[in-house]
């Protein structure tokens, strides 16, 4: 069943059924004042840190679910009835329609005669979000309406908010000078200030803050007793639950239509709140913003378009595919349907992963989140887990892998732009000193190679990338063995021999190919005679192993042998033959086979999930990306672009209610079989499976992949193609380029042929335009 379609012409999902399987969300904002927002309004809205800076409540794991949102109702004066042009909270339409767009969402709703159309949007670098209304009598009678707005404040602190009542104690809320002003008292707890406040353009006949006072006693949003009654109380607030209720009456003659706004944000002085609703209400700046919105997103998708023979690779990869990639670098994991915004800030693993995303189009803004997340690594080379941005402050950190993601983000940085200057800055480390960023990926390697286990396999920790298998290293958090971080590491260190060559840094190169060549020399201690082991257990024995009668073989460990380049190519194709034999799916690939059931370490039942989901044995969308550049890399087209397809969410717009989440952005898993819903997706957005994808299509699969000596044109694409073209931004100059089959094969700059597969920067740096043309 589908529940609604692309637009592609208008980069918009449109959704015309509300009854969605799950909330279906889209953000409103660029990494500053933001919000999520769902097909029926729901969702919530945060100052910069959706942790300690909320603005808007949320309640999560809900019924009825997706409640509260911003919400308008329309109450007809004459007969009593009143509605909501987003179907909740009333949940009574005689049409609806949402569009999600880049940046902004338009939900419209027919109901007794009168259309009403509310754009919602955050305008580039304010602290405000408009809610801009369109409303037309369709009828040919004088309709008399009251409309009012509602949305439910949150306490500052999100975390305290959904744990207990007594934040409430500390709101106030009052109406004056035709706004509602929130004070949740966040400059006695964090040192700065946070006001909330709505507004609207409209004559205000009354309002309410109190929360209880418009919903009224054993009600819900869908009938509160004001809205019932027609008449606001105009309730303060003091010591208790807040809404933003601003009420206004006016009349709608036959076929007239009308406009009018509602503006809501957050300032940390008093004195700026009428700044802001001054510049919010500015008719000519509402036009303004929202093409100067549209003009914003236009220009970060022009840094790539491919025109293909698969008319969905086009869509996610110009489209969704991107835009999910920026949303997910702007929030890390911090805040989702599924993230609840606390406890979550830009994660060390997470956000280094989702640079990758966006280095193509802004690499300056990757380059300083680099520079962040190095800033919470220890001298020692290991790294807390997650940063705070409003409160300054890194917490976590016992795991395996984290430090190790910095070499890749920090290579592909350096081919994106040249900018090998960048190695010598100076980045302090959490606990104190500093040392460049080249300084930083040597601590981390170091850490890895001065912790090994028994077998001589990077010691796990509590954990490496798959959070779930923590119980494999027993109550100490030592002893057990990641073969996944062991590739890791030969990566990394395969990483940096490519950057000391090119640098003809001797004592460097010499020192990691040190590194490297101890990774080769352990390979027949994880070989399991098809594939490579996952871990060795705290006891010492083999886990990923043939020999076991469950968890055989695992993804990760045979997609990341390829990506180390350590193996020979026949073990590489061996492994990865496995993978396709025991672990694929048509809706992608399994993190490993057969997953147990039941939680018993002692029998090297690891994981407390149900076997199918999650880490045990569920489709894990993120760590299909690794096996398709794995296949890419192995020249294995079609197998490439089969997974590929596989994991593409355009793809189940027609099974919607299967799969439950929204089709036009990547989830972070999909229940497998043995499991008993399987096909069910959850947690979509925030997922480092959009990154990934995004460097797994666009620099592997279409093979448009930035080196440190030039532009390499090395597409793995399907037989069947016999032309598709790329325009791409590099180092400043577009790039067009065209790879077709033909008789004068080879690599044509602007006509003249170059030798290999690569076209040097001095053919790219310095100009306009560049025509390229690979004849293969």
């Amino acid at each position: 069943m589908k529940f609604g379609y692309f637009d592609n012409e208008n980069k918009e999902y449109v959704i015309t059924n509300p009854q969605t399987p799950t909330p279906w969300m889209n953000y409103i904002g660029k990494g500053k004042y933001s919000g999520i927002i769902s097909n029926t309004g729901g969702g919530l809205s945060f100052d910069g840190d959706p942790s300690n800076r909320r603005v808007l409540r949320y309640k999560f794991n809900n019924l009825p679910k997706d409640r509260p949102g911003r919400y308008i109702y329309i109450r007809n004066q004459k007969t009593g009835e009143y509605w909501s042009p987003m179907w909740q909270p009333v949940m009574k339409l005689d049409s609806y329609e949402c569009r999600h767009g880049m940046g902004y969402t338009v939900i419209k709703g027919e109901y007794d005669g009168i259309s009403v159309t509310v754009t919602y949007f955050v305008p580039i670098d304010k602290n405000y979000e408009i809610w801009h209304v369109d409303m037309k009598n369709l009828t040919d009678e004088e309709k008399d309406l009251k409309v009012f707005s509602y949305c439910e404040f949150s306490w500052h602190d999100a975390k305290y908010d959904m744990l207990c009542h007594w934040p409430c104690m500390a709101f106030t809320a009052e109406y004056n000078n035709g706004r509602i002003t929130v004070d949740n008292c966040a400059e006695h707890l964090t040192g700065v200030p946070l006001y909330d406040y709505i507004s609207t353009d409209l004559e205000i006949d009354g309002y309410d803050c109190s929360l209880e006072e418009f919903i009224g006693a054993y009600r819900s949003e869908t009938n509160p007793i004001v809205v019932e009654n027609g008449e606001c109380k105009n309730s303060e607030m003091h010591s208790d639950n807040c809404v933003g209720v601003l009420s206004s009456s006016f009349s709608l003659g036959a076929k007239e239509e009308k406009s009018f706004n509602y503006t809501l944000g957050a300032a940390s002085k008093k004195e700026d709140i009428d700044l802001q609703i001054d510049d919010a209400f500015n008719k000519i700046n509402i036009a303004k913003e929202k093409e100067k919105l549209r003009q914003d997103w236009n220009a970060y998708f022009s840094c790539y378009c491919a025109e293909t023979p698969s008319r969905e690779m086009d869509v996610m990869v110009n489209i969704w595919n991107a835009y999910q990639a920026k949303t997910t670098f702007d929030w890390s994991r911090f805040i989702s349907l599924y993230e609840r915004g606390v406890d979550r800030g830009f994660g060390f693993r997470d956000s280094m992963q989702d640079v990758l995303g966006v280095m193509h189009a802004i690499p300056q803004q990757a380059r300083e989140r680099i520079v962040l997340l190095l800033s919470i690594q220890k001298s020692e080379g290991d790294a807390r887990s997650v940063y705070y941005p409003a409160t300054n402050v890194a917490q976590g950190g016992g795991r395996s892998d984290d430090h190790l993601w910095s070499v890749f983000s920090v290579c592909n940085y350096i081919k994106e732009t040249g900018d090998y200057a960048f190695l010598d800055r100076e980045v302090p480390y959490v606990n104190g000193g500093s040392g460049t960023v080249l300084e930083h990926l040597e601590k981390g390697i170091e850490f890895t190679m001065e912790n090994l286990g028994a077998h001589g396999i990077p010691d796990m920790f509590r954990n490496d990338w798959n959070d779930s298998i923590w119980p494999i290293s027993g109550k100490e958090n030592r002893g057990a063995e990641s073969v996944f971080v062991f590739f890791q590491l030969g990566h990394a260190a395969y990483e940096l021999i490519e950057l000391y060559k090119k640098l003809d840094k001797k004592e460097n190169l010499e020192r990691i190919q040190k590194v490297y060549d101890y990774c080769k020399s352990k390979l027949d201690v994880i070989w399991d005679g098809e594939w490579f082991i996952r871990a060795f257990t705290q006891d010492g024995e083999k886990y990923g192993t043939n020999e076991d009668e469950w968890n055989k073989i695992y993804l990760n460990p045979q997609s990341w042998s390829v990506l180390s380049r350590l193996p020979d190519k026949q073990q590489q194709n061996t492994a990865m033959d496995n993978v396709l034999k025991y672990l694929y799916t048509d809706k992608g690939i399994k993190t490993h086979h057969p997953a147990s059931t039941g939680f018993n370490p002692e029998n090297k039942d690891f994981y407390l999930f149900e076997a199918g989901a999650r880490e045990n044995g569920s489709i894990f969308f993120h760590s299909n990306t690794w096996a398709i550049i794995a296949l890419c890399l192995l020249g294995r087209k079609q197998d490439a672009f089969r997974c590929y397809q596989s994991i593409l969410p355009i793809y189940r717009n027609d099974i919607a209610d299967k799969c439950l989440t929204e089709p036009y952005v990547f989830s972070q898993t999909m229940l497998a079989a043995p499991h008993s819903r399987k096909d069910a997706c959850v947690n979509s957005w925030l997922t480092g499976t959009a990154s990934w994808t995004f460097l797994a299509a666009t620099q592997y699969i279409l093979g448009i992949r930035p080196e440190y000596d030039g532009l390499s044109i090395d597409p793995c694409v399907p037989e069947d193609w016999e032309e598709f073209s790329v325009k791409r931004l590099c180092r400043g100059t577009k790039c067009c380029i065209t790879v077709k089959k033909g008789c004068q094969k080879g690599l044509f700059v602007e006509g003249k042929a170059v030798a290999g597969t690569q076209v040097p920067w001095a053919e790219i740096e310095g100009k306009d335009k560049v025509n390229i043309v690979l004849v293969k």
